[in-house]
């Protein structure tokens, strides 16, 4: 007895018919039309290849027999370029191949004798499909492994904080097409306050959203919904991974919990789940490594290098530009008369200037260069690849913006200015690694205090034997 059917709801998947009788191709297109396939048709095997190179097409209902090419000429051109495509052959001549034969010599699917009714082929169709769902299953999970395998080197590159947070969010994009995610971070107060760094209740999960894209760009943690920060908090508390309308990743290392990615799920699979998670592990790692590298490198005060991690830059660069024969310049500034600061407003009050200076000069750089704290209030910035003359703009520019500083403490406007020395490594005498680092930097320093003999708030660059504004 024939199954009644009724129009399904879309599968999502596109069914190719190909046979010269048609009749019976129309009569297949409206039956797999009912269980809800779009159904694309073909009169020949050439036209069938033609429309398997222009589209994705899950499965192939292919008649043996047809003028031209046939079906088993079909299937060979077709494996030539799409292995996906699920093919089930069809016969209407008893003295054609035995289907144990087809199906071992051909990379076919199913073989179904038309005379046995469109029941049984629209049972070939449902395996076919069953087959075609776990082909792309595993295309997706190894596509996936790969892409992370080739995103982890990436990831755990020395680089800033920030910006290796937007490169996980960039990367999860990639690896699955999702359009916004955020990156939320627990406070580091907040995050001190658990045993061992874990977040143990909801009172204490204080979060930054440290970076998004998409719809998340520009927002921040109170923008988000009642809902996505119950769903934050709760991935966070309990330490797993959620699905649902959207994926929530905790950023875990070890039994500390760093923070969470959060994506909107455009109807992702539990598969891609599992793929996601092991980016979320690899992502974590290198947050952590990211952020104990800050410790061991960056000075709290100004958000700039140390003084041991910037010498230790200096003369990598400075090696590098002897053996390449390419100039690097040196800037020393120095904050002109910062006792007095400190006496008048308090040492708080010379704080917030030495913060709000890093910052400036941050601001100022290009993104090759790097900026350190010296000591004090001395900071230094290296740059690469720098001629003197265009130092000398780069440092005028550092000492017009820091001259330009609105700063207030207390309801009092502070008014901060700065020397600074200029100098630029010579390239043709053969130097160790330590006599480049002290020969340019002593000549920075030298010009610097020429700056402050000259009156200050001014930048002087060494020239050779002779220092000139």
């Amino acid at each position: 007895m024939a199954r009644l059917r009724t129009t399904a709801q879309p599968s999502g998947h596109t069914v190719l018919v190909v046979d010269d009788d048609d009749a019976l191709r129309s009569t297949l297109c409206r039956l797999l039309e009912v269980d809800g396939h779009e159904v694309l048709s073909a009169a020949s095997g050439e036209q069938a290849i033609e429309i398997c190179r222009g589209r994705d097409v899950h499965i192939m209902l292919l008649d043996y027999f047809m003028p031209g090419l046939t079906g088993e000429d079909v299937v060979k051109a077709v494996r030539t370029f799409d292995s996906r495509v699920q093919i089930v052959l069809q016969t209407g001549y008893a003295s054609e191949k035995p289907p144990r034969q087809m199906l071992r010599e051909l990379d076919i699917q199913g073989y179904h004798d038309k005379s046995e009714g469109p029941d049984k082929l629209l049972v070939w169709v449902d395996a076919a499909l069953k087959t075609y769902r776990h082909v792309q299953a595993l295309h997706a999970s190894r596509s996936g492994l790969e892409y992370i395998l080739k995103a982890t080197p990436d990831l755990h590159r020395l680089q800033p904080l920030d910006d290796l947070l937007h490169g996980i969010l960039l990367q999860i994009q990639g690896l699955l097409g999702f359009t916004s995610a955020v990156l939320a971070v627990l406070t580091p107060e907040h995050e001190a306050l658990a045993p061992s760094g874990a977040v143990l209740t909801a009172e204490l999960q204080e979060f930054t959203l440290q970076i998004g894209t998409g719809r998340f760009d520009h927002t921040d943690w109170a923008l988000l919904t009642p809902e996505e920060q119950v769903l934050i908090r709760s991935a966070v508390e309990n330490r797993q991974a959620y699905l649902g309308s959207k994926i929530i990743l905790p950023l875990k290392a070890g039994e500390r919990t760093l923070g969470v990615v959060m994506v909107d799920n455009p109807a992702q699979s539990s598969d891609d789940l599992h793929l996601l998670e092991i980016f979320a592990a690899q992502a974590a790692v290198a947050v952590e490594n990211a952020r104990l590298y800050s410790l061991a490198t960056v000075d709290d005060l100004t958000g700039l290098m140390n003084k041991r991690a910037w010498l230790a830059r200096l003369q990598e660069t400075l090696q590098f530009a002897a053996r390449h024969m390419f100039p690097t310049s040196v800037l020393v500034l120095d904050l002109d008369h910062f006792k007095v600061i400190n006496d008048t407003y308090g040492h708080l009050a010379g704080d917030h200037v030495l913060a709000a200076l890093g910052i400036c000069v941050q601001q100022q750089l290009r993104r090759s260069d790097v900026a350190g704290r010296y000591g004090g209030e001395e900071l230094v910035v290296l740059l690469p690849h720098t001629p003197a003359a265009d130092a000398l703009i780069i440092a005028e520019r550092l000492r017009v913006a820091i001259e330009q500083l609105q700063l207030q403490w207390n309801g009092q406007e502070i008014n901060v200015t700065v020397s600074i020395g200029t100098a630029t490594s010579p390239h043709l005498e053969v130097q160790t690694a330590e006599d480049l680092v002290v020969d340019i930097f002593t000549r920075a320093d030298e010009a610097l205090y020429t700056a402050k003999r000259q009156g200050r708030n001014r930048v002087v660059q060494y020239v050779a034997t002779v220092l000139s504004d």
